[in-house]
């Protein structure tokens, strides 16, 4: 095509005066030039002939999970892959419901793409199979427990043609942080999803630790984000202090949480650091953009055609603390000179104050 233009230009000037045939003949072949250049990078970015595709089915939608698929949409696009130029990305949420979920993976599924990723442990599960079955390439990012959610065989050789991030941090020094900030802390309140295993995990693994520090763990159950509000109230009736940590249903209707604790001046600790500036008091743990760049780079590997299934899962590279000032002065804790010095981010009000 370009030849044929650059064919009937020339035609066109030796038609014409001949002082416009060298400045025409330039042009042309800088045009052609350059074109040849983008096409020679754009395929230099891609590997291949044809563009990607990379379907994303979110859990349900909160401020923790967007940052995460925002993440992973920004690491492909950090590393030349643009939006509906050489890449097509597409994003479906299943708005807490198992249901929907497989839904959405048997839809991405037929649509053959390069790789599906499942943010949060329902949507990551709703894939297993087709992976197993090597229909696709899965990588799974903000998961608690890849094990007991039965996504991989091995955290260090995951199989299944699946490999991903999980969002887990020890939870002692989470402990550790609440006991400074309230040292008479004696009923941990947390409401949990038992529907998701990676709630279930957290809760097993507190039941454990709170007694090393003499807490009693308070549990409530909350199914689906309408029942949360009720829930949350009866909760922070019981507890000192209400601990959300990955559970999804939970931090997508947090708001209301938090309302009810602040309603009779309960503190509401998080694990998620972007739901701190929401109105919780303080988060120890991971920043959920960063775990999505860090998935992004999973993904990116696997288009280089590094075997997913073995590619070891990946873990936060670090933790941060988040205080939240407003929320402590409602809550009436007050926030040690050393831990404010601690902090990787001092939030003076929460959003939507």
């Amino acid at each position: 095509m370009i030849r044929n233009i650059i064919n009937k230009a020339i035609l066109f000037a030796r038609n014409r005066c001949n002082n416009f045939i060298l400045p025409t003949l330039i042009l042309l072949n800088l045009l052609s030039i350059q074109q040849a250049l983008a096409g020679s990078i754009e395929q230099k970015i891609s590997g291949d002939t044809h563009n990607k595709k990379v379907l994303i089915s979110q859990v349900i939608e909160h401020k923790a999970l967007d940052s995460t698929t925002k993440g992973i949409i920004d690491a492909l696009e950090n590393a030349g892959f643009k939006r509906d130029v050489n890449i097509d990305i597409r994003i479906e949420s299943a708005q807490g419901s198992p249901a929907l979920a497989s839904q959405i993976a048997s839809k991405f599924v037929s649509q053959n793409p390069d790789v599906v990723v499942g943010v949060g442990t329902i949507s990551a599960q709703s894939f297993v199979k087709y992976a197993a079955d090597r229909k696709v390439k899965l990588v799974f990012s903000s998961i608690t427990d890849p094990l007991a959610a039965n996504l991989v065989q091995n955290l260090d050789k995951p199989g299944n043609n699946t490999s991903g991030v999980s969002n887990f941090v020890d939870l002692e020094p989470q402990i550790k942080l609440f006991k400074r900030l309230q040292p008479k802390l004696k009923r941990l309140g947390i409401l949990y999803n038992p529907g998701e295993i990676n709630s279930v995990s957290i809760v097993r693994k507190l039941e454990k630790l709170c007694g090393q520090f003499n807490l009693n763990l308070v549990k409530q159950i909350a199914t689906k984000t309408a029942d949360v509000p009720q829930a949350a109230t009866k909760l922070v009736n019981q507890s000192d202090a209400i601990f959300i940590s990955n559970d999804n249903t939970a931090l997508s209707a947090l708001q209301s949480i938090i309302r009810a604790a602040n309603n009779v001046a309960v503190p509401v600790y998080v694990s998620d650091t972007d739901a701190v500036e929401l109105g919780a008091l303080a988060a120890l743990g991971p920043n959920q953009y960063q775990l999505g760049l860090q998935t992004g780079k999973i993904i990116l590997r696997s288009f280089k055609g590094e075997d997913l299934g073995k590619m070891p899962v990946e873990f936060p590279d670090k933790t941060d603390l988040y205080i939240n000032l407003e929320a402590a002065a409602i809550a009436n804790v007050s926030i040690p000179e050393n831990i404010r010095k601690e902090a990787t981010k001092i939030i003076e009000k929460s959003s939507g104050s």
